[in-house]
């Protein structure tokens, strides 16, 4: 019954058993976070959460496999579940589909080693997850050849973002790329947000969403940007792409469908 995958079915079930992956009921929201990242980290050891990627940065080259891990995961805590599918589903997934090689290159096995924790960051406070609609701004400066990432008011805050409250090192972040006074729509950036002591980076301001009705082991949080400087290869430029020179190319022609 448990079909093509039945192994890798068979290998999740054992590490659920493991007693850090049982359930513990009545812990302080910071404890049930922090038991779900430790583990988060044991996972990633387990080398489950790297099915999914490419051989040539030490994945599995295996979808199918690791779709059926993370669904066999929700026999266990789904905080866990809803905080491995930010990691590896929605920040690596975003890494590895909107970036090109110079991102695979330096990203891809420090976030499926879990390394490098990372956020989600598209949902704003004002319109949810209409993608067209985001509000957050990334200015391209020819000059000093960088973006400058803008928060313009509360409605555009990112807001209930995994990871975000705590864990999160980065983000992909979802804004409008404007260059030479023009709009090329939503595009993705990789942004630090957090030193590896876990302090906000200059310009970074972050918010815990707090106590949820459910799945409190993930850390949800909000994010807003005040002049945050990003080198212009943060721009996950698989479909859109910019030059030194503020000269914006994709090879599609459409923008809305971009």
């Amino acid at each position: 019954m448990d079909g093509r995958w039945a192994h890798v079915r068979e290998q999740t079930r054992a590490h659920l058993k493991d007693p850090l992956f049982q359930p513990v009921f009545g812990l302080d929201t910071g404890a049930y976070r922090r038991r779900v990242t430790q583990q988060t980290h044991a996972l990633a050891a387990t080398g489950g959460p790297q099915l999914g990627f490419p051989k040539a940065y030490g994945g599995g080259g295996d979808v199918g496999g690791s779709v059926t891990a993370f669904e066999t995961l929700a026999f266990g805590d789904l905080s866990l579940l809803v905080k491995s599918g930010v990691q590896w589903g929605l920040f690596g997934g975003a890494i590895l589909h909107l970036g090109t090689e110079r991102h695979h290159q330096r990203y891809l096995k420090p976030v499926m080693s879990f390394e490098l924790p990372g956020c989600f960051a598209m949902t704003e406070t004002g319109h949810g997850s209409d993608v067209q609609s985001v509000r957050t701004t990334a200015t391209y400066d020819p000059i000093k050849d960088t973006f400058v990432i803008n928060t313009p008011d509360d409605d555009a805050r990112k807001d209930y973002i995994g990871n975000a409250a705590h864990d999160g090192r980065a983000a992909v972040v979802f804004a409008q790329l404007l260059t030479g006074g023009r709009s090329h729509g939503v595009h993705a950036f990789l942004v630090p947000l957090r030193d590896q002591q876990g302090r906000a980076l200059p310009g970074i301001r972050l918010e815990d969403c707090g106590h949820k009705a459910g799945l409190n082991g993930v850390d949800n949080g909000r994010i807003w940007f005040n002049d945050v400087v990003v080198q212009r290869d943060a721009l996950l430029n698989r479909y859109g792409d910019l030059s030194d020179d503020g000269t914006y190319t994709s090879p599609i022609e459409n923008e809305t469908g971009r």
